[in-house]
């Protein structure tokens, strides 16, 4: 199956930003190769077990998020074929990087996603930080832990893409993802009104979230940002957790803009924010 359209204009996007962005060379490439190879898994794998109205509906008035790891329904072997796809990618970019010398099987990858999935905020950060999740076996590699990581995106991006559309978000008011749970890792302001919309750093979801207050620790402090030359991008630390987000205001932009792409070109915010302290 041909990856779908609306990730081919993702891809197109990328390899314009890379052709205008020759300082992110490396980077841009680097996700150009994981991003097609995700888009084509996504457009293989099943389609998640979906809840009926009534239970969805339900789980938006409690907060709780759509999904559970058994609603995904992956297979062993498909994954492990995934995960070995995505380390390509990974040492192919990271040609210093070791492998491990004890390749994990089809069900212990399944396991291990699981655990990914239950434990971590994010699936597709550069960093994500094994050691701190308490899990030996997660801090035992590093790559399968990130490429587990990077192989459970498309699963949650083809759940976000059925589900969301029959979702009545007018009661979600909570700072984490109403599809999988994750934490956001990037903002748009809408070029009408300015609405702030989050963005989840697993599923890629976007939902409507208050402008004044931080979506990690919910104060309702007045967020602190730092804008991009032109304006188009925004860097908003807190004061009170210690963290920050990027984000994008469409009222700025002079072309059209896709977040997962925006997300990328804005890596020199990452590099600032980690600079002085803050944490994503």
């Amino acid at each position: 199956m041909a990856i779908a359209k609306d990730d081919q204009r993702v891809l197109r996007a990328l390899s314009a930003a890379r052709a205008e962005h020759e300082e992110l060379a490396e980077l841009l490439d680097f996700y150009f190769d994981l991003y097609e190879v995700q888009f084509r898994a996504k457009a293989e794998i099943p389609e998640p077990e979906v809840r009926d109205d009534l239970a969805m509906s339900w789980r938006v008035e409690g907060g709780i998020p759509q999904l559970t790891f058994d609603q995904l329904r992956i297979e062993p072997e498909t994954f492990s074929e995934l995960v070995t796809q995505v380390k390509k990618v990974l040492f192919r970019h990271n040609p210093g990087w070791q492998q491990e010398r004890e390749v994990p099987g089809p069900n212990e990858l399944v396991d291990l996603a699981q655990r990914v999935f239950e434990t971590w905020d994010t699936l597709t950060s550069p960093k994500p930080a094994p050691a701190e999740t308490g899990d030996e076996e997660l801090q035992a590699d590093h790559a399968t832990a990130l490429a587990v990581g990077f192989a459970l995106a498309p699963y949650l991006q083809r759940a976000s893409e059925l589900i969301m559309s029959d979702l009545d978000l007018t009661m979600w008011s909570q700072s984490h993802c109403p599809i999988c749970g994750g934490r956001p890792n990037f903002t748009i302001l809408s070029e009408e009104s300015g609405a702030r919309e989050l963005m989840c750093s697993r599923c890629a979801s976007l939902w409507s979230y208050p402008r004044i207050g931080c979506p990690f620790c919910e104060t309702e402090e007045r967020p602190i940002f730092y804008p991009s030359e032109d304006g188009l991008h925004r860097l908003y630390v807190c004061g009170s957790c210690n963290r920050y987000l990027k984000g994008v205001d469409l009222r700025k932009a002079r072309r059209v803009v896709y977040p997962r792409v925006e997300r990328l070109l804005t890596v020199g915010m990452d590099l600032a924010a980690h600079q002085e302290g803050y944490e994503g």
